[in-house]
């Protein structure tokens, strides 16, 4: 992806719409002034953007910049999507046009923030549902929220590798316990293990839990075990993935131990909850 650097004081992005919709209908070629982003929550559909055609499927992010020709064709049978749109204006990002994202293809697939911002997006739209006092306003914090993990999945980011976590000039008990915990909440969806950790820290892996439990009062692995599992019941109850798929976007590439910890925790399991809460 491409490099962008936003100035935190000046970042005030208006969000002009937000809304959920199923592409049944064909949309006439056209263009925008300001930035719409468009999250693809289940199914597929076809985008044609200045004149090339797109295939958007579950989990991809169309991003329609300023003045780019864009339409999606009708759906017909199981071409059929549901979509996030998000309309975005005042949005600055330095050395590019204003409410300009810069991106190598409109159509990207999600791999950093898939649960953070489906999240994000469920949240919207049950606040939009509910409409209790003060939702407008909510809904409005919780798209900036949304365009911020979308700015963070577009972006390059240290917090991929881990070894940008753990270079450390001092070992202080407090801050490795921090550092090990803020890794976790952001890459929990990836295969992580307390050898790995101990590596870059270059200590043992009993001192590194060691360090864990005597600041925090838990284990590395239980309180990602425990990170994990908060994780999936949301998803679970909004019914588009599979148990497998719910496995996957929590880090877990077996789903049976994945479904052994849940019903561990919950006492059911993944696809009885599901069945309750669809």
């Amino acid at each position: 992806m491409c490099n962008m650097e936003i100035a935190t004081e000046e970042f005030n992005p208006k969000v002009m719409f937000h809304y959920k919709n199923k592409t049944v209908y064909e949309v006439p070629e056209h263009t925008h002034d300001f930035l719409t982003i468009q999250y693809i929550v289940s199914g597929r559909c076809t985008f044609v953007i200045n004149g090339q055609e797109f295939e958007a499927k579950k989990e991809d992010l169309v991003i329609i910049n300023p003045g780019t020709m864009h339409r999606h064709a009708a759906s017909q049978g199981k071409n059929e999507a549901t979509v996030f749109n998000l309309g975005i204006e005042n949005l600055n990002i330095k050395g590019y046009p204003q409410n300009y994202i810069p991106i190598c293809n409109s159509v990207i697939p999600i791999r950093k923030y898939q649960h953070e911002i489906y999240n994000c997006y469920h949240e919207i739209i049950t606040t939009q549902e509910k409409k209790d006092v003060g939702w407008d306003l909510m809904t409005k914090v919780l798209s900036q929220q949304f365009l911020v993990l979308v700015l963070k999945e577009l972006s390059p980011q240290r917090s991929g590798n881990i070894q940008d976590y753990f270079q450390l000039k001092m070992y202080d008990k407090n801050t490795i316990a921090q550092t090990i915990s803020h890794y976790f909440q952001e890459n929990y969806m990836k295969k992580i293990s307390v050898e790995e950790i101990a590596r870059y820290t270059y200590l043992s892996t009993t001192y590194v839990t060691k360090i864990y439990k005597e600041i925090t009062g838990d284990t590395p692995i239980n309180y990602l075990i425990s990170l994990r599992m908060d994780k999936p019941k949301e998803i679970l109850g909004e019914g588009h993935f599979s148990v497998q798929e719910v496995a996957k976007q929590v880090g877990y590439d077996d789903p049976y131990y994945f479904s052994k910890l849940f019903k561990k925790r919950y006492g059911c399991s993944p696809s009885d909850y599901k069945k309750k809460t669809s």
